[in-house]
């Protein structure tokens, strides 16, 4: 077993969620992708696995069951998921910050040619965003923005 994914189930239980076999089948789906995550290529992988059918409605539930645990971002701008990139390291050695609602904060770089996907913090653009949002009267339901361009590897 990986330290990730090590970490993730340890937080996991930690919070109080339960891990079923099918959920965690779906981690280890996540953690060796890259780029935009699309339920339809979890699905595929986990029927590949699978002795049985699975119905696409399993792997959606366990793609969002860990977008609450702050493990995927779920982005409907591309439709699909993206790994946290705090998820993927101990924030403890490598974050800095001391708001910690920051780790769930992020500006997400797709790249529309290769699906590349870079995850930027920015805490101090976050939280000039959080402040005219809050002057707003606005309440922010979810704390990312998601920018597509190309990378720049593809141009």
């Amino acid at each position: 077993m990986s330290t990730i994914k090590e970490k993730i189930l340890a937080q996991a239980k930690h919070d109080g969620a339960q891990v079923t076999a099918l959920r965690e089948q779906v981690l280890d789906i996540i953690l060796k992708s890259s780029g935009v995550i699309k339920a339809y290529n979890v699905l595929s992988q986990m029927q590949q696995q699978s002795d049985g059918v699975v119905a696409p409605p399993t792997a959606y539930r366990a793609l969002d069951f860990w977008a609450e645990q702050g493990v995927l971002h779920k982005i409907a701008a591309v439709n699909g998921y993206v790994l946290c990139s705090h998820a993927q390291h101990d924030c403890n050695t490598h974050c800095h910050d001391e708001d910690e609602s920051a780790h769930h904060s992020a500006f997400i770089l797709v790249c529309t040619e290769c699906g590349a996907v870079d995850e930027q913090t920015l805490s101090k653009e976050w939280a000039a965003l959080r402040a005219g949002v809050a002057a707003s009267g606005f309440s922010l339901k979810e704390e990312h923005v998601v920018l597509t361009g190309v990378c720049k590897k593809c141009q």
